[in-house]
């Protein structure tokens, strides 16, 4: 289900807010010469108020001229970036018959900047980069903007930078999607009092500050009347899944294994935290987001 919001304060902002960037929950290089993109949905800033007003029509008029610059993160973090993004990105390009190309950072912040560099001295006219941090993000955004490209933000926002549109998810609303889902497997579970443990996104990734906001709405009071009991709560950097899976393994050693569900802010780093569960033939519910196969597969067994 997908509503299109439009808001102007300075800059446009274009909002396709969904129910849950795809949180799903179950107890038990490219470059061509061939100006819309399809992905994720998108939403404005959380503290953003949108005025809601419809979707432009579409149109089968290709259109002239220009070309588009697409970075990347990496695809370590999550499979999506190379298996769906860039496939939908292309596709959506080719339709539009729009030239673009498509390159990937590979978690490296000077090798975007690089890229973005080579992207602007190659003549795009905009460059949609999903940022590793705001702070090389922006200086990217200036540097288009002293050319005159125009920037977008892809499903991360860069705070501080100079995008005229950004693109992403409703990214409060999966969190607390996250949030009810722990919260109503445990239900069902009949757990007492039950153990948890946090593994929060990246804390350079502005999307893992708001995923945080709309869980801890939701279990932080849970937290405070001591219906829950918190086991531990950290970021793992860069979205690092094996990162993820050594911090969780600390987290189960020291609780002596008493975790009664883990608050996994994606998929990669539920995986990582259901392969050590899987390890001491433990299985509890650890929630996700991103409808990876590895995700969809941990829900039909049950364990996320």
């Amino acid at each position: 289900m997908r509503s299109f919001h439009m808001r102007k304060s300075g800059r446009v902002l274009f909002a396709l807010a969904t129910s849950g960037s795809l949180v799903l929950a179950a107890c038990g290089s490219d470059s061509k010469d061939s100006a819309d993109t399809a992905s994720p949905a998108t939403a404005a800033p959380a503290t953003a108020a949108p005025e809601a007003t419809e979707a432009p029509a579409a149109t089968d008029a290709p259109a002239t001229g220009g070309k588009i610059g697409v970075i990347l993160p990496d695809s370590k973090s999550s499979v999506r970036w190379e298996t769906a993004d860039r496939k939908y990105l292309s596709e959506a390009f080719d339709a539009a018959g729009v030239e673009y190309d498509i390159q990937n950072a590979e978690g490296d912040a000077a090798n975007m900047a690089t890229i973005a560099d080579q992207m602007i001295a190659n003549g795009v006219k905009v460059l949609m980069i999903v940022n590793l941090d705001s702070e090389s993000g922006a200086a990217i955004q200036q540097k288009a903007a002293d050319a005159g490209v125009k920037s977008i933000d892809y499903d991360r926002l860069t705070l501080g930078g100079l995008a005229e549109v950004y693109i992403s998810f409703d990214n409060v609303q999966v969190g607390t999607l996250q949030g009810e889902g722990l919260v109503k497997c445990l239900a069902d579970k009949g757990v007492d009092k039950p153990a948890i443990a946090v593994l929060n996104g990246s804390p350079t990734d502005n999307n893992a500050t708001l995923f945080a906001s709309g869980y801890n709405a939701v279990v932080q009071p849970k937290f405070d009347s001591g219906e829950f009991t918190l086991v531990d709560d950290q970021s793992v950097p860069d979205w690092d899944n094996e990162k993820g899976g050594q911090i969780f393994e600390q987290m189960f050693t020291a609780a002596s294994g008493k975790i009664d569900g883990v608050l996994a802010a994606n998929d990669g780093l539920g995986g990582a935290a259901i392969a050590v569960l899987r390890k001491n033939n433990v299985q509890v519910p650890v929630t996700g987001e991103d409808a990876s196969v590895e995700g969809l597969q941990n829900i039909l067994t049950g364990d996320q």
